[in-house]
């Protein structure tokens, strides 16, 4: 009984060392039954995990010895140590449980987004697409995706007698991620065309949250043109170029389950950190973070057009204007912000009509512009002046009269 032959005083550090003993010897345990993905040590571990699993090691057996066999003058320093550990993480819980009660710049943005891509379904065809008739509330917003997956009304294929359709296709802008029902410029939009034709229109929000131009592509031959829209509008952002995302390959999936390893605990726990999330708020807010992953041209301003998937993106965007030109269906690329002038060149040079909506960002105010400080998407007033701004554009082109001739 080791224990009981030390001085008395000395039962909070025993204790102490006790509970991290555990603690660091069960984490030790755990880590040993992961495989890493580069497995040079051991036909398991990658040099980086092992180092990891070794300083574990080292700590168990250094607690160890302190509650075996240290002198006074260890245990003292010992003492001090886990007072420094205690109190920090004393500090990092209180700071946390803060972080969470007072949601300073709207911090919660990167738990909704886990909690919304959480609820995607797996499809052969898109990759993931949305649950069908849902209701949910994504923050202090309302969600409603009706019985087709789609952030809008029940909405038959069929077009009512002298009905006329937008079809707009898009991600998260286009889905309206961050204001509620009935505020995204889709929703806006309506109103504004039948005051300026007289005429029932109807605009059809197809936006999914990460959809890539190629997805796009996808929905609309597989389900968007049985919407027979007159006009599909694409708004088109800067992760257009990204390859498809996978939710089942990323822990945002995974959320309902145990982890399934120590790094994928450690994972987790660092994502659902507000403090960690808070601490990356302005790397990820970067004007330069956009594009500092990719090629530039030189001494020119980057351009979505460097990004190595930009060919795939714009044969996606030809395709679309192809297969809507064969059926007399008008089509625009609207890009969220911006200018870029070579990306307007290239779709010149392509046949595609395009547009920035860059100047319905300059008419709101730049501190009410995005949902939060954290989320850069456009808030309810800017996709209000971007209704507004759409509807001109459609209206100066003669678009909102009737269909134009196919191709033959």
């Amino acid at each position: 009984m080791f224990l009981a032959s030390k001085p008395r005083g000395h039962w909070a550090l025993h204790l102490i060392n006790l509970v991290f003993l555990v603690l660091v010897s069960a984490m030790l345990l755990w880590g040993f039954n992961h495989r890493s993905g580069r497995p040079d040590v051991l036909g398991q571990y990658s040099v980086g995990y092992a180092a990891f699993l070794a300083a574990l090691a080292l700590v168990v057996l250094l607690q160890l010895w302190l509650l075996c066999c240290a002198g006074e003058r260890l245990r003292s320093w010992a003492a001090n140590l886990y007072t420094l550990v205690v109190s920090s993480l004393l500090v990092v819980g209180l700071t946390e449980v803060l972080l969470r009660v007072f949601n300073p710049w709207g911090m919660d943005f990167f738990h909704h987004l886990p909690y919304h891509m959480q609820g995607m379904l797996d499809d052969s065809q898109l990759g993931y697409a949305h649950p069908r008739g849902v209701n949910y509330r994504l923050g202090g917003t309302q969600v409603s995706i009706n019985s087709r997956g789609l952030r809008d009304h029940e909405t038959p294929y069929a077009k009512a007698p002298g009905q006329r359709r937008v079809l707009v296709l898009g991600d998260s802008v286009a889905f309206g991620w961050g204001v509620a029902q009935g505020e995204t410029f889709s929703d806006q939009m309506e109103p504004l065309l039948e005051q300026r034709t007289g005429q029932y229109w109807e605009v059809i929000n197809s936006g999914v949250n990460g959809y890539n131009t190629q997805q796009e592509q996808i929905w609309l031959e597989v389900e968007g043109l049985r919407y027979e829209p007159d006009i599909v509008v694409l708004v088109y952002v800067a992760n257009d170029t990204d390859p498809v995302f996978d939710p089942n390959a990323n822990t945002w999936r995974r959320y309902p389950q145990w982890p399934p390893s120590l790094p994928e605990a450690l994972n987790r726990l660092r994502q659902l950190s507000y403090l960690f999330q808070g601490a990356q708020v302005f790397t990820r807010l970067s004007p330069a973070a956009v594009n500092d992953a990719e090629p530039k041209a030189p001494h020119d301003k980057p351009s979505i057009t460097d990004k190595p998937r930009w060919p795939q993106s714009k044969q996606a965007l030809t395709t679309i204007a192809r297969t809507l030109d064969e059926r007399g269906i008008r089509f625009l690329v609207a890009r969220n912000s911006g200018t870029d002038p070579r990306f307007f060149v290239e779709l010149e040079a392509s046949g595609i009509d395009g547009i920035t909506l860059n100047p319905a960002w300059s008419r709101v105010p730049s501190e009410l512009a995005h949902v939060s400080r954290v989320d850069s998407h456009p808030s309810a007033l800017v996709h209000a002046e971007m209704a507004i701004l759409l509807v001109d554009e459609l209206d100066q082109r003669g678009w909102l009269g009737t269909r134009h001739r196919a191709t033959p």
